[in-house]
């Protein structure tokens, strides 16, 4: 499987298999197909309706983000991994009404989701929303879409392609600081994909020695395998 990361001025690798892209979305440049995964959208308004007191404006951002993505590289199909939505208490009438507008105006672009765990929390999602499949897993050879790794059955020579962790990467530095990031990881037969979500927490990923990982940015993707390799085996600074 050939992953490419884009470095914000290449244009969709058509040699490659999937392409990373800065804004922790990737490409698959044969079926000219955007996957994102873990927008938990509604998440800000579910701690409000908790009586904690969240600011909005994430999740317009994260939408526009995503309609930037889909533009630019002329999308004819959103997939998305699960976790579209957080939680029935944050579905209110904006917040379905903010995903609605933006299929609007997205009208020529397919969008299929994957159901994840929050979704099914949701419930039935109203026809308004514009999503052409809801699906427990895609198979579409070599590739297997699911939102929790764990549950992949695809077989043998099958590549999954999941969300579901919010996976991050944190990298000592010699002098004692770190650099956390979110991160897009690769297995021999797996592609984890970060949270395209900005409100949302992560899972702390390991560097090893058959795992590629890069940093997911919004501006940018980094390959740094050998350095979370080097980091790793380097002994932690002594306090003195």
């Amino acid at each position: 499987m050939r992953i490419v990361a884009a470095d914000g001025n290449l244009p969709a690798d058509e040699e490659a298999d999937i392409l990373l892209l800065p804004g922790r979305a990737a490409w698959l440049p044969a079926s000219r197909t955007l996957l994102v995964a873990d927008l938990h959208l509604g998440k800000a308004a579910t701690f409000r309706h908790a009586g904690l007191p969240v600011p909005e404006g994430s999740a317009q951002q994260d939408l526009a983000r995503l309609k930037q993505l889909v533009t630019r590289h002329k999308a004819e199909r959103v997939l998305v991994l699960g976790d579209l939505f957080h939680a029935r208490s944050g579905c209110t009438e904006q917040v379905f009404a903010e995903w609605a507008a933006l299929r609007g105006r997205l009208a020529s672009t397919a969008f299929v989701l994957v159901v994840g765990n929050h979704d099914r929390g949701v419930g039935p999602l109203p026809a308004s929303l514009g999503l052409d499949m809801c699906v427990p897993v895609l198979n579409e050879p070599p590739f297997y879409f699911v939102h929790e790794p764990a549950s992949a059955l695809g077989g043998p020579g099958t590549f999954v392609v999941a969300g579901h962790l919010h996976p991050r990467l944190a990298i000592r530095s010699p002098g004692g600081g770190r650099l956390v990031e979110r991160c897009f990881v690769a297995d021999p037969a797996l592609l984890l994909m970060p949270a395209f979500g900005s409100f949302t927490g992560g899972h702390a990923i390991h560097a090893a020695a058959d795992r590629r990982l890069w940093v997911a940015r919004d501006d940018a993707v980094l390959e740094v395998t050998r350095l979370a390799l080097l980091a790793a085996r380097s002994p932690a600074p002594r306090n003195t």
